[in-house]
């Protein structure tokens, strides 16, 4: 009787293929389809833009005929809060990549406006430490994320 071994050759063996090989030993179709569902379901909800972001490109390994841009884009923009889905709807992306920053500067500028709140609020009864000029707590933002006045705004002149 002759046996017919399938037999691998480590030296013409590459990474792509060893993938392939090891997804359909050791990975079940029941977990890809676990993890297209997860991907499906994901929504941020209290996690953070970086922890969103991450278990978001992490289950879309498992969806692997989810290959064009707008598609991956769309899937990403699904699972935001309205008020970040809607930015980055509006500024119609066009990778992935530009919509995971565009999450990122929202993210950042909406903690920016929820600590000026917090300090506005605090700040309001103690003495000394109201910006009087700008009507505003200090160091309530970073300065690269407040708007210029009109009269400065190069793009505003003509």
């Amino acid at each position: 009787m002759v046996r017919c071994e399938n037999v691998i050759h480590e030296k013409d063996l590459t990474w792509s293929e060893f993938e392939r090989l090891f997804k359909r030993k050791y990975l079940s179709e029941r977990y890809f389809d676990d993890s297209e569902k997860e991907l499906y379901e994901l929504r941020m909800g209290s996690m953070t833009d970086d922890e969103h972001t991450s278990k978001f490109l992490e289950l879309l390994r498992y969806v692997p005929y989810l290959k064009e841009e707008k598609a991956k884009i769309q899937r990403f923009t699904s699972g935001l809060l309205m008020e970040f889905k809607d930015i980055i709807n509006f500024d119609e992306p066009r990778s992935l990549e530009e919509a995971i920053r565009e999450l990122k500067h929202s993210y950042q500028q909406s903690k920016c406006k929820s600590k000026a709140k917090r300090d506005w609020k605090g700040n309001a009864k103690i003495k000394g430490k109201w910006d009087k000029k700008r009507m505003r707590p200090q160091d309530s933002c970073n300065k690269e994320n407040v708007a210029l006045p009109k009269r400065f705004n190069a793009l505003s002149r003509g």
